[in-house]
């Protein structure tokens, strides 16, 4: 069991190619409920749809878990975390409003509802403003945030664990949108699209391929030898070489939200080895190629081949055309339910859904394949803008 789990845990993320038992906190009252991760849509679905995401309990309650730490009812705040509870929602509510989710937009309007506004000084404004800015094209174009937009968080005021915090909640919001986006399709609703909304364009990054790259961090990471046991235990929990990896020493600045990220990943992703793994290795290498994460698309690129796919998918897709009609055209209805769940989860209905149904995929495993894109939303964004990758 103990090898399954990390091997599920090896599915979302390597530093190389060789690359829970957690107990979850007291729900605070008032205004965070039981279910502030799925806001209760999941109870409105038929009960046979409804088991398809309740029999993952691990995922509802790593879920929940994570919405806690990142959006608690308060944030003590410190030299080293400066980010707000104000800083926090407001964000939040930005990524939910680009991504279209209505009644996610709804919950965190009224959680920031009561909060005070901060200080109306010139410092305060231009805080605000870089914060707005940066969630917002973290939320849509990813590819285009690089190492000068993380130091421009710094100037005003961030520090490298406040960037951490900051990158998983919008990380986690984008992820939490396309799962509402799930659930409004299986529940059999179409989509509701405001009038001029922009949707997300397919990134052009270029350079896709299945050699080793490695990934530095922009931001310093943790030294090994001043780490906390409860750091060093969660980076054994989420993979053999986590001391290692530079990834998860970066993400253990806060090492709550990577404990709930690992978490929520190993109840998503089956082993990157079993032959189960095909489709879901094959929904994270076209969400990570939508999305501009070359690193991503050839670590997973590698797995979805050793679960049997076929090389000549992933030639055509690292091949294709980037742009605005990119992967428009591809035939696999697989990809093009995919695309439409990473780019525009406004547009996620039961029509998208059934482009799966059609193609033969039961319930359950179009499920599967559309937790694993949403996941990959998540993880694409962390990895794209808080590093950089070189060839190895």
């Amino acid at each position: 069991m103990e090898q399954q789990r990390r091997a599920a845990h090896d599915g979302w993320y390597h530093e190389t190619q060789s690359s829970q038992q957690r107990q979850t906190p007291a729900v605070p009252c008032q205004i965070i409920t039981t279910d502030s991760f799925l806001l209760g849509l999941e109870q409105k679905l038929a009960p046979s749809f409804r088991i398809l995401l309740t029999q993952r309990s691990g995922l509802l309650s790593a879920g929940q878990r994570c919405y806690n730490q990142l959006f608690p009812e308060e944030v003590p705040l410190s030299r080293t975390q400066t980010l707000s509870l104000y800083d926090r929602l407001s964000s939040a509510l930005t990524v939910a409003q680009v991504t279209g989710i209505q009644p996610l937009c709804s919950h965190y309007a009224a959680r920031l509802a009561p909060l005070n506004c901060p200080d109306a000084s010139r410092e305060s404004n231009i805080r605000q403003t870089h914060l707005a800015q940066y969630a917002r094209l973290l939320a849509t174009q990813p590819s285009l945030i690089n190492r000068q937009m993380l130091s421009q968080l710094q100037d005003v005021g961030l520090s490298a664990t406040d960037i951490i915090i900051f990158s998983q909640l919008i990380g986690f919001v984008t992820f939490q949108a396309r799962l509402l986006a799930i659930i409004n399709a299986l529940a059999g609703r179409p989509a509701t699209v405001l009038p001029g909304f922009q949707h997300v364009e397919e990134s052009s990054a270029q350079g896709f391929s299945l050699q080793p790259r490695r990934w530095q961090a922009y931001l310093p990471t943790l030294d090994i030898a001043q780490a906390s046991q409860q750091q060093l235990d969660i980076l054994d929990d989420c993979a053999e070489d986590g001391r290692d990896s530079a990834f998860y020493r970066l993400l253990v600045l806060d090492a709550s939200s990577l404990s709930a990220l690992s978490a929520i990943a190993a109840t998503i992703m089956q082993p990157a080895d079993s032959e189960k793994s095909r489709l879901q290795q094959w929904s994270a290498v076209v969400t990570s190629r939508l999305n501009g994460c070359l690193f991503c698309a050839g670590v997973h690129g590698h797995h979805y081949l050793q679960a049997g796919g076929q090389s000549r998918h992933i030639e055509r897709l690292f091949q294709g055309k980037a742009g605005s009609n990119g992967l428009t055209t591809d035939k696999d209805p697989l990809v093009k339910a995919v695309q439409i769940l990473a780019q525009t989860p406004e547009k996620f209905d039961a029509a998208a859904l059934q482009l799966l149904l059609d193609a033969g995929y039961d319930h359950q495993q179009a499920v599967s394949i559309l937790l694993a894109s949403a996941l990959f939303c998540w993880v694409n964004r962390l990895v794209q803008t808080l590093g950089d990758t070189r060839l190895a």
